[in-house]
C-alpha cells in the first residue's frame, strides 16, 4: 500500500511539473494537492518498521517535495518585514451573495477594521447596510451590487474613485479599477472576482472555468505591469498551483506568502442553506480546504503581516487581511 501510494503521489508530482494545469483532470487535483501529502507520516512508519531503504527514500522525495510548495508558510518570521513610513491594511472578503444575514458580516468588518474593504457578491441588501450603517468609518464608497455573485464593491477610510482604465468583462464579479489617494500618492486599485469552477463536470466547463482564470490572471499582470504602484486583491477561485497565480506572482507580490504562517485556506466554510459549499448527500466537503483569496501588491510594497480574518459563520469564504507599507 505504502509503494502503492507514493506511486500515485509522484505521478502527480511528475505530471504537474511537467504539465501545469494543461490537463483538466490535473488541474482540478492541483486545487487541493496538500492533502497527497497527508499519508507521508504513514510510509515513514512503515519505512522504520519493515527497514524499507526505498520507502525512506520514497519519504524524503515527498518530504522535500512538499517543503518546496509549502514549507516557507511555516517557517517563523524572525526578520519581520518593516516600513519607512505609514502602513495601509487592505481586506479582501467574499461575503456570499444568496442571504440577508448582514449582522455577522459587520461585526466581522468592525472586528478587523481594515483601511480599505475589497468586497465580492455584494448584494443590494448589504450595500445599503454599508452606506447606512458604517458611512462615518469608511466615508468612501464605490458600491455596484448584484442579488447574485455578480455583486462587488470597495469601502475605504481614504479617498478613491473610478479609473479610466476598463478591462474587458470574462469576470464573475468586476473588476473594479479604482483611483487611491493614500500618503500624497496615487494608487492603482483592483478589485476582482475571477471565473469559478462550480462543479468537476462536465470536464469541458471547468477547462473553460480554467482557461478563463489565465486569461484574467494576464489582464491583471498587464495592468500591474503598465502602473507603478498596484494593490490588488480579491477572490481568484483558483490555488498557488495554477497556472493562473503564477501568471499573477510573475508582476505582483503575494501578501500571504510573504508574511502568513500557515496554509491561510480561505474556502470552503459556512454551511447555511446559501452556501456554496460541496457536499454529497447531507455530507459537506471538510471545512477551508484551499486557498483562493488573495491580496497581491508591487514591489514598491512590503507585506508587514498578513492572515486570515474571522469566521462569520455566514459566508463560505474567510477574508484575508494584510498590513502593507512602502519597502525601505
Amino acid at each position: 500500500m505504502a509503494g502503492a501510494y507514493l506511486l500515485i503521489l509522484f505521478t502527480w508530482l511528475g505530471l504537474y511539473i511537467l504539465t501545469g494545469d494543461r490537463f483538466t483532470v490535473i488541474a482540478l487535483i492541483n486545487f487541493i494537492a496538500v492533502y497527497l501529502f497527508v499519508p507521508l507520516f504513514l510510509v515513514l512508519i512503515v519505512a522504520i518498521t519493515c527497514k524499507s531503504r526505498w520507502l525512506g527514500i520514497g519519504f524524503i522525495v515527498g518530504g522535500l517535495a512538499f517543503l518546496w510548495f509549502w514549507g516557507d508558510l511555516f517557517l517563523p518570521r524572525l526578520n519581520q518585514n518593516s516600513s519607512t513610513g505609514p502602513t495601509l491594511t487592505v481586506m479582501t472578503y467574499n461575503v456570499l451573495a444568496w442571504h440577508n444575514h448582514y449582522d455577522p458580516i459587520l461585526e466581522t468588518i468592525r472586528a478587523e477594521n481594515p483601511d480599505i474593504l475589497l468586497l465580492q457578491e455584494l448584494n443590494n441588501g448589504l450595500a445599503s447596510v454599508l452606506q447606512n450603517d458604517l458611512s462615518n468609518d469608511y466615508p468612501y464608497q464605490v458600491l455596484e451590487p448584484l442579488d447574485n455573485p455578480e455583486g462587488i464593491g470597495v469601502i475605504s477610510k481614504f479617498p478613491i474613485r473610478q479609473s479610466e482604465v476598463v478591462l474587458p468583462q470574462l469576470w464573475a464579479g468586476g473588476p473594479q479599477i479604482l483611483e487611491l489617494a493614500w500618503n500624497g500618492e496615487e494608487i492603482i486599485l483592483v478589485n476582482f472576482h475571477m471565473s469559478p469552477t462550480t462543479g468537476i463536470l462536465p470536464l469541458d466547463e471547468v477547462e473553460e472555468n480554467i482557461r478563463s482564470r489565465e486569461r484574467e490572471a494576464h489582464l491583471l499582470a498587464g495592468l500591474a505591469g503598465q502602473s507603478d504602484s498596484v494593490i490588488m486583491g480579491g477572490d481568484a477561485n483558483t490555488s498557488s498551483l495554477s497556472e493562473a497565480y503564477q501568471i499573477i506572482t510573475a508582476e505582483l507580490g503575494d501578501s500571504f506568502r510573504a508574511a502568513g504562517f500557515g496554509l491561510g485556506h480561505t474556502f470552503p466554510g459556512s454551511t447555511i442553506p446559501e452556501s456554496d459549499r460541496p457536499h454529497i448527500g447531507r455530507l459537506f466537503v471538510p471545512a477551508w480546504m484551499t486557498r483562493i483569496d488573495y491580496v497581491f501588491h508591487s514591489d514598491d510594497w512590503t507585506t508587514i503581516s498578513a492572515r486570515t480574518a474571522r469566521i462569520d459563520g455566514v459566508s463560505d469564504h474567510r477574508g484575508v487581511i494584510v498590513e502593507i507599507g512602502h519597502s525601505e
